[in-house]
């Protein structure tokens, strides 16, 4: 839940600071105070992106500070992006004309970490979310659950088939087509490919060409620094391996002296075995040395080939390699085209299959979750007043049986859902884009959100005149019903209605203010007495009467 607000430099907020509790609040005041402000600021805080326009104006930045409760699952988020846990979130946004940043915790994070943690702080009703319902592009979306790991296997089990009957159909596609054009420039792409093989490339090839050039061209100083070495460890007067040896045997002799004695002994005979060693491979290497003039010419030859086929084609050896193996392939394709069409063509209806079951799989489960919500949207939507409504989600699936045939499948499967209703007795169900007025698709809505608020992440669900287009009966129940939403999470509502406001345990009254020529938005608490003439002025406008006051108190009294 959100459990405190601070807004500074915001559009016509100075200063204001609001403390939020459990339950339902509701939010009133007059039209262009700033209620949806409150809701902008929220929405910034919980990812959406910000706009310098939303600066006061004559400052130089805008702060919005969000704190929230914690849960296990955000505690897992602050350890993935290693923020330090705190008693409660604090998010906080500056919006600057220099530079915005976003910090949770205090610590900076990117604009799609907050979005991350959004998923689980709060679900914000606007007044457009509701035309949400006139289209028919958002009803699977509606449908698919948010926390369930079976339909989850499903669709990954889905996603991979597609990602590999799409591959199988991309290689298909390309032998398909490429035929015609491989067989215009055969001739060029043997010449190349035998250009290419005659190069017996290797990784690195050209590298280890220039080492051995090198050595070839710098023979004799490697052959004389090398006797010379050798002569110096193995010398017919005084050989320093045959010293360093009798050092260390005179060594030996006082070791039982001294501990250290030892130690010298030790360290002298590792370095005469290792001298000894190096002694012995430089000897091996002396008698291995061959200068031959022609394999000097052969390498840099070989070399001025690799070279220039490198400056003409534009590649790398490594790069070489592969378009070698693509030319390769492409011949292939051109002298067994038939059989490679054949094989890539069983690779697709192969895929295809597993894709088909996939997809299948994934339906039928949509099929039980759509009776599943049908039942409980139809008991939701009873609770509001739509007593003699039909409803019904019609999950269709596309043809499949063409292989080759990519059209029906998408990332979400091959499905399509459309949300038929009936609001009369003896009508019959019709499409809900097509036939939902403003108040009952505002309904419809809200038993969405009911149902969803059962199986949500989310600790405050905040509705912005979710009640619109609807009065007297119709708009206690929707009360009634944010109200029961309200035992399960935090709500939050800002309302024109007085009967949702009356329903509500804490009620904020927002209003503006202008001092000196500036306008400036208030937030207040309103007590009982408060509240009375709140709900009363909802109810018969800005002049009070004493009927008004007494059904206000009627509202509040009788919740």
């Amino acid at each position: 839940m959100i459990e405190k607000l601070i807004v500074k430099n915001f559009v016509i907020i100075e200063d204001i600071t609001i403390d939020f509790s459990e339950g339902m609040t509701v939010i009133t005041g007059e039209t262009g105070a700033g209620k949806s402000l409150i809701i902008d600021t929220i929405n910034l805080l919980l990812g959406e992106r910000a706009d310098n326009d939303m600066i006061r104006d004559g400052k130089d930045s805008a702060s919005i500070i969000g704190i929230f409760s914690n849960s296990d699952k955000i505690g897992s988020l602050l350890e993935k992006y290693d923020i330090k846990k705190k008693d409660n979130l604090e998010i906080e946004r500056i919006i600057s004309n220099s530079k915005n940043q976003i910090k949770i915790n205090g610590v900076s994070v990117t604009l799609q970490i907050l979005k991350s943690f959004s998923k689980l702080l709060a679900d914000i009703h606007i007044q457009n979310d509701t035309m949400r319902l006139f289209n028919p592009d958002n009803y699977l979306d509606l449908v698919d659950p948010k926390n369930d790991n079976k339909f989850d296997n499903l669709l990954n089990a889905y996603t991979k088939a597609l990602y590999d009957y799409n591959n199988s159909m991309k290689v298909y596609e390309t032998v398909l087509k490429g035929q015609k054009e491989t067989l215009e420039k055969l001739e060029f792409l043997e010449y190349e490919h035998q250009e290419l093989d005659a190069l017996d490339l290797y990784p690195n090839i050209d590298k280890e060409l220039e080492d051995e050039i090198s050595k070839l061209e710098n023979f004799d100083k490697i052959s004389s620094n090398l006797n010379q070495a050798y002569n110096n460890l193995e010398s017919n007067e005084f050989s320093p391996l045959d010293l360093i040896y009798d050092a260390a045997k005179s060594l030996d002799k006082i070791s039982n002296y001294d501990e250290k004695y030892a130690l010298f002994k030790e360290k002298l005979m590792d370095t005469y075995y290792i001298s000894s060693e190096i002694k012995d491979e430089i000897s091996r290497e002396i008698n291995s040395l061959d200068y031959d003039e022609e394999e000097l010419n052969m390498k840099q030859e070989r070399l001025n080939d690799i070279n220039k086929a490198k400056e003409k084609y534009k590649k790398s050896v490594e790069e070489l390699i592969e378009y070698n193996k693509k030319i390769s392939l492409d011949i292939e394709m051109v002298n067994n085209y038939d059989e490679l069409l054949k094989e890539k063509k069983e690779e697709v209806i192969n895929s295809h299959k597993i894709l088909e079951k996939s997809a299948l799989a994934l339906h039928e489960y949509r099929l039980k979750l759509a009776k599943k919500m049908e039942d409980s949207i139809i008991k939701e939507l009873r609770d509001l007043d739509l007593n003699n409504t039909d409803f019904k989600i019609i999950i269709n699936n596309f043809d499949t049986l063409d292989p080759f045939n990519k059209i029906p499948y998408t990332d979400k499967g091959v499905d399509s859902a459309d949300f038929m209703v009936s609001f009369n007795k003896g009508e019959s169900l019709k499409s809900l884009h097509k036939v939902a007025s403003g108040g009952e698709a505002s309904r419809i809505m809200l038993a969405f959100k009911s149902f969803f608020a059962e199986k949500t992440d989310v600790g405050v669900m905040i509705f912005d005149e979710i009640d619109t287009g609807v009065s007297g009966i119709t708009a206690k129940k929707i009360a009634d019903k944010m109200y029961e939403i309200s035992k399960k999470l935090q709500v939050i509502c800002i309302t024109h209605l007085p009967q949702v406001a009356a329903r509500g345990e804490h009620h904020k009254f927002i209003y503006k203010e202008e001092i000196n020529d500036r306008t400036y938005t208030k937030v207040i608490e309103l007590t009982y007495d408060k509240r009375v003439e709140e709900i009363a002025t909802m109810l018969s406008g800005d002049r009070l009467s004493l009927y008004a006051i007494e059904h206000a108190k009627e509202l509040l009294n009788n919740i």
